[in-house]
This record gives structure tokens, C-alpha cells and sequence, in this order.
């Protein structure tokens, strides 16, 4: 099974409501017919987490079956579909798509009305930082990327049962290796 993980930011002509709607609704209904999904979750920065300066203003993960399935036939009605939605509400010059390589450090049960934290990396190197250890800490994901040069070397996923031990520890996550931090609220589009 593959993963990828898609960073991009909205368009700067729609509103942050407008774009969230969109994704979760219209666009969620489209990549579910992508061939060989296996799993699909978007990532929601919360509302006022995000500083003007963010990258990115949504992380969309999925799971293949295969690398067929990204096979972009020329002239593919459903790829020429996900093109013209995805420029409904994605900025196109954002949009940055990474293989990943996921390792489940803590695998726990999933919150469902938790909080996730998303930390983009420089290195993947050394050891889990402590924060992950807390008890609080319901799952931790580690993300490297199989592809270079890329803008980061992975993320890595930090679920919280209570969200606001998530709001609590976000900034106590940031340390040299850290690019950006954003809380989110994970939607589960198919698991």
C-alpha cells in the first residue's frame, strides 16, 4: 500500500468557510471514485491556529492500492474532473504532493472528537520527542518523505483525546526540527 500526503492553501478569492465546505463536500465525493483508494482523511486547520504567514491551509492523506492508481491516462475524464475541482478552491501553485513512508509509533485508539497535530519536519532524524510519551497522547504517526528534494523530510501526526491538551501542547511541539505546527480537526472521509 502506498500513502501520499497533499499541502496546499486555498484560493486567496474564496473564504475559509467556502473552502472547507467545498473540500469536505464536493471534492471528498470526487477523490472517493478515485480508482484503487484505499483510505482517505483530510486535515482542517481549526479556526485562528493559522498565522498569515502558514504555507498551507489543508493537508489531504491517501492510501492506494498501488502506484496505478495515480496513472494519469491523457485525456482521463476523471483526472480532468479533479483538475477543474481542485481549482475551485486550491490555490494551484501550492499544491505540493509527497510520497510518504508511515510508521506508527503509538497506535492507540483513534478520538474521534479529539484534535490531531500536524508538525512538518526539516530532518527525521533522532529520537520521538517526550511530548509524544504523555499519557494525553492518544496516537503518533511519524511521516518520512520518499522523494528529495522536497520542502520538508516528513510530518508527523499527533492525536489528543481532549482538544484542549492539544491547543495546550501544539506549542510546546515546536523544537530546531520543526517547520510549522497546525491543529486540526481530522475528517475521515473512508477508512
Amino acid at each position: 500500500m502506498l500513502k501520499f500526503a497533499s499541502f496546499f492553501r486555498k484560493r486567496p478569492d474564496i473564504g475559509h468557510d467556502e473552502f472547507h465546505e467545498y473540500w469536505v463536500g464536493t471534492h471528498a465525493e470526487l477523490v472517493m471514485r478515485m480508482p484503487g483508494l484505499v483510505r482517505y482523511v483530510q486535515n482542517h486547520p481549526l479556526p485562528g491556529t493559522l498565522s498569515a504567514a502558514s504555507s498551507y491551509h489543508g493537508v489531504a492523506e491517501v492510501w492506494l492500492e498501488s502506484a496505478d492508481a495515480l496513472v494519469r491516462e491523457p485525456g482521463s475524464p476523471f483526472w480532468e474532473e479533479v483538475a477543474f475541482e481542485e481549482a475551485m478552491f486550491i490555490d494551484p501553485d501550492s499544491q505540493v504532493v509527497l510520497p510518504v513512508d508511515e510508521k506508527l509509533v503509538k497506535n492507540a485508539k483513534w478520538p474521534r472528537e479529539g484534535m490531531k497535530v500536524l508538525r512538518t519536519l526539516r530532518s527525521m532524524g533522532g529520537k520521538v520527542p517526550p511530548v509524544f510519551a504523555m499519557p494525553t497522547v492518544a496516537r503518533y504517526a511519524r511521516n518520512t518523505v520518499q522523494v528529495e528534494p522536497a520542502f520538508c523530510a516528513g510530518y508527523d501526526s499527533t492525536w489528543f483525546a481532549n482538544p484542549a491538551i492539544a491547543h495546550a501542547a501544539a506549542p510546546a511541539m515546536r523544537d530546531p526540527a520543526s517547520l510549522e505546527i497546525m491543529i486540526v480537526k481530522e475528517f475521515v472521509i473512508k477508512e
